[in-house]
C-alpha cells in the first residue's frame, strides 16, 4: 500500500517571500511611473512658462518702443520763404485771431488791447514797446525790430541783431504783465524795469525769424524791459520757457 504525502512541487505553491518581493517590485514600478509623470509635467510647465515670458518680454519691448516713438521729437518742416509776399493780402491769415490779449497779474483780468489805448500809454511803456515789436514782426521790418533792443541785450553772448526776415503770420498774441518795479544800481542809477510773458502762434513759419517753432505752434518767452541804458524803454533780456516731457 502506497502512502501519499502532501505535494512539495514549487510550481503548485507560491513561496511567501517571493510574493512579498513581487509586490515590492510592482510598488516600485508604480512610484517610478508617478515620478516620471510629475517630472514630465514640470518640464511642460517650464517650457510653457519660458515661452510666455519671452512673449511678454517681446510685448513689453514693443510697447516701450512705441512709447519712445510717441515722445520722439519730430522734425520741423519750414514753409518756403517769400520775401515779396504780402501776408496782409492773405485771406487765410486775415481770418485768424490777430487781436492782442493783455493780462495783468495783479488782477488776472484779460482784455483785448486797443491801439488808441496803447498809444496814449494806458498800459505802460512796456506794452507800447511790445506792440511795436509785434508790428515789426508782422511787417517783416528787421531794422525796426532790432531798434527795440538795448545795448545790454546785445552785450549778452549769442544775442545778435536779426537778419532780414519775411512778414511773419503771427496770431493769438498774449501779453501778460508779471511785474513793474523801480530799480537802482551804480552803473545806471535809477530806472524802471518791466517783466512780461509774451506768447503768439506762427502760421506757416518759414524760419527766417524763429527757428525751432512749428507751424501754428505757440512761442512763449519771458521779456525784461527797462529804460536803464536809454531815455526810452527797450528790451534788455529774453528768456525761453523750457518744457520737460
Amino acid at each position: 500500500m502506497n502512502q501519499q504525502f502532501p505535494s512539495t512541487d514549487h510550481n503548485e505553491q507560491t513561496n511567501p517571500f517571493e510574493e512579498a518581493s513581487r509586490q515590492a517590485r510592482e510598488s516600485t514600478r508604480k512610484i517610478k511611473r508617478r515620478i516620471l509623470i510629475v517630472f514630465a509635467g514640470m518640464v511642460v510647465f517650464a517650457v510653457v512658462g519660458l515661452v510666455a515670458l519671452g512673449w511678454l518680454d517681446a510685448w513689453e519691448q514693443q510697447g516701450h518702443d512705441k512709447e519712445k516713438e510717441t515722445v520722439r521729437p519730430t522734425t520741423i518742416i519750414y514753409f518756403e520763404p517769400d520775401y515779396d509776399y504780402n501776408i496782409l493780402e492773405d485771406e487765410e491769415y486775415l481770418g485768424l485771431d490777430r487781436y492782442i490779449y493783455y493780462t495783468d497779474k495783479r488782477t488776472n483780468e484779460t482784455i483785448i488791447l486797443e491801439d488808441k489805448d496803447i498809444d496814449r500809454g494806458s498800459y505802460g511803456a512796456g506794452v507800447k514797446v511790445l506792440k511795436r515789436m509785434v508790428d515789426a514782426i508782422v511787417a517783416g521790418d528787421h531794422e525796426a525790430y532790432n531798434a527795440l533792443f538795448s545795448s545790454n541785450y546785445f552785450k549778452t553772448e549769442g544775442n545778435e541783431p536779426e537778419d532780414p526776415f519775411t512778414m511773419q503770420q503771427i496770431y493769438a498774441i498774449k501779453f501778460t504783465r508779471v511785474n513793474e518795479r523801480e530799480m537802482s544800481d551804480e552803473e545806471f542809477g535809477r530806472y524802471t524795469q518791466y517783466e512780461f510773458i509774451v506768447e503768439y502762434k506762427i502760421h506757416k513759419n518759414n524760419g527766417t525769424l524763429h527757428i525751432g517753432v512749428d507751424h501754428d505752434a505757440t512761442l512763449k518767452r519771458y521779456f525784461v524791459l527797462s529804460d536803464s541804458t536809454s531815455n526810452q524803454v527797450l528790451i534788455d533780456q529774453i528768456g525761453d520757457f523750457i518744457y520737460v516731457n
